[in-house]
C-alpha cells in the first residue's frame, strides 16, 4: 500500500512539472515574432530561455517522476495521475499567459478532472513484467495499436497543419497520440533497463530494451516538436486539455485490449464509462470554444494572412 501511495505521489509530481512546462512553452511561443512562428517555429524557440525551462520541466523533472511512478502503478493509471497538473494549467494560463477562461471552460476542466479521478478509482493497474512479450498474440496486439496510434498522430497532425477550421483541435488531439505510444512502451523500457543494470539481462531483455528505447525516444522527441505547433495555433487553456483526451482514454484500451485484463472490481466498468463520457463532454466544450477563437483575427493579421499561415490567437 505504501508503494502504491508513493506511485500516486510520483504521478502527481509528474503532472505538475509536465503542465508547468507546457505553460512555459506557450509563453515562449507567445513572445516569438509572428513571422518566425509561421516559418521556423521550433528553430526560433531553441534559443529562448523560457522555452528551454519548459522543456527541462517536461523532459527532465516530469519524465523522472513519470518513470518512477509508472514503475509502481503501471501504464493505465499514470495518465490520470499526471493530469492532476491541470491546476497548474488553470493558474498558469490566467496569471502567466493572460488567457481568459469562461464559465464553460472552468466547468469543462472540472468535468475532465472528475473523469480523470474516476479512471484512477477504476484501479486499472498493470504489473510490470516482460513475460507478456513471450506471447505472440500480445506482441501482435501491441504492434497493431502502436501503428494505429502513430497513424492517428500523423494523420491528425497533417490535417491540422493544412486545414483552416478546427486546426488547433486537430493538432492538439493528434499530438496526444505520440505520448500515448510512449507511455505504452515506457514500462517495458523501465523493466528491461532494470535487468541491464542488475547484470541479469539476456538477449531477450536486450531486444525489448532496444525496441522500447528507440520507439520511446522517437515518439517523445517528434511529439514534443509537433506539440509546439498545437500550442502556437490555440490557447494553452484549451489546447492542453484537448491534448490530454487521447492520453486519458487510450490506457483503457491498453488495459482491456492489449493486455486483455479483466476489470479489477465490479465498479471499474461504471467508473470508466462515466469517465469517458465526462472527458468527451469536456473535449466538445473546448473544441467549440477554440473554433470561436480561431475566427477572431486582428486587423494586422488580416493584412498579413496567407493561405498557409497560422492564425495567431
Amino acid at each position: 500500500m505504501a508503494d502504491y501511495v508513493l506511485g500516486v505521489i510520483y504521478g502527481i509530481l509528474a503532472g505538475i512539472f509536465n503542465f508547468l512546462g507546457q505553460v512555459l512553452q506557450k509563453k515562449a511561443i507567445n513572445d516569438t515574432a509572428q513571422e518566425k512562428r509561421d516559418s521556423a517555429l521550433v528553430r526560433s524557440l531553441i534559443h529562448n530561455k523560457t522555452w528551454l525551462m519548459g522543456i527541462v520541466s517536461m523532459v527532465a523533472f516530469s519524465a523522472v517522476f513519470m518513470i518512477l511512478g509508472q514503475a509502481i502503478v503501471g501504464a493505465a493509471l499514470m495518465p490520470g495521475l499526471v493530469a492532476s497538473g491541470f491546476i497548474v494549467l488553470a493558474i498558469g494560463s490566467t496569471k502567466i499567459l493572460k488567457e481568459s477562461l469562461k464559465l464553460g471552460e472552468y466547468v469543462a476542466i472540472i468535468l475532465l478532472a472528475i473523469g480523470i479521478v474516476l479512471i484512477g478509482f477504476s484501479q486499472l493497474s498493470i504489473e510490470g513484467s516482460l513475460t507478456y512479450f513471450t506471447d505472440p498474440q500480445f506482441n501482435t496486439r501491441l504492434a497493431i495499436f502502436t501503428v494505429v496510434y502513430t497513424g492517428l498522430w500523423l494523420g491528425l497532425f497533417y490535417v491540422g497543419r493544412k486545414g483552416q477550421k478546427f486546426k488547433s483541435i486537430f493538432l492538439a488531439i493528434g499530438t496526444g497520440f505520440p505520448f500515448v505510444v510512449g507511455t505504452i512502451w515506457l514500462q517495458p523500457l523501465i523493466i528491461s533497463l532494470g535487468s541491464l543494470f542488475s547484470g541479469t539481462a539476456g538477449a531477450f531483455e536486450w531486444v525489448i530494451f532496444l525496441i522500447a528505447a528507440i520507439i520511446t525516444l522517437i515518439v517523445n522527441l517528434l511529439g514534443l516538436g509537433h506539440y509546439q505547433y498545437a500550442l502556437n495555433a490555440g490557447n494553452a487553456s484549451i489546447v492542453v486539455p484537448v491534448q490530454q483526451i487521447p492520453q486519458q482514454i487510450a490506457p483503457i484500451f491498453t488495459y482491456f485490449v492489449i493486455y486483455q485484463f479483466i476489470a479489477p472490481t465490479d465498479y471499474s466498468i461504471y467508473f470508466i464509462v462515466i469517465a469517458i463520457l465526462l472527458i468527451c463532454i469536456a473535449g466538445f466544450v473546448f473544441g467549440k470554444r477554440q473554433a470561436k477563437l480561431e475566427q477572431i483575427k486582428g486587423p494586422e493579421e488580416k493584412t498579413k494572412e496567407s493561405p498557409n499561415s497560422e492564425v495567431r490567437i
